[in-house]
């Protein structure tokens, strides 16, 4: 991420939640090679797709003065004076900019790590012949009745 990044926690919350939730369907140790390359799978897109629009919205925002800064400014003054949100298109269509502040802040690292997991994890320990009942787990959870 960029230096000063408003994203750069975010992205450590969400590799995080990644992390964790591959690590969960963790059975045996030969899974870890797996899960770690799932994670770098998962992660790298979201990253560089995170950082390249941090940078362009840095670019937008920090533009010298000069005729690129002036069309900016100009284009953001006629949308206002006609009543217009920023990141409102015409039309009925969603903005660029908006598309963007969705994909940035409605993606969930652990629907994710789900899918993955759904998609491929259970498909290669089906393969290699693994029972991927959740009875199996290595831990017994107990409950205990107290009166």
């Amino acid at each position: 991420m960029l230096p000063g990044s408003v994203q750069s926690a975010a992205m450590a919350i969400e590799d995080a939640a990644v992390l964790a939730k591959l690590f969960s369907h963790l059975r045996k140790a030969d899974q870890i090679t797996t899960f770690l390359w799932a994670f770098q799978e998962l992660r790298q897109p979201r990253c560089d797709s995170v950082r390249t629009q941090e940078a362009g919205t840095l670019m937008h925002m920090m533009m010298e003065q000069g005729e690129a800064q002036q069309r900016r400014d100009d284009a953001m003054r006629k949308r206002r004076d006609a009543g217009k949100e920023t990141l409102e298109a015409s039309r009925g269509t969603e903005s660029p900019e908006w598309v963007e502040v969705k994909d940035v802040f409605g993606y969930d690292a652990e629907d994710e790590a789900d899918n993955w997991w759904v998609q491929w994890g259970l498909l290669r320990e089906r393969a290699k012949g693994a029972d991927v009942s959740y009875e199996t787990l290595p831990i017994q959870i107990k409950t205990a009745v107290s009166h």
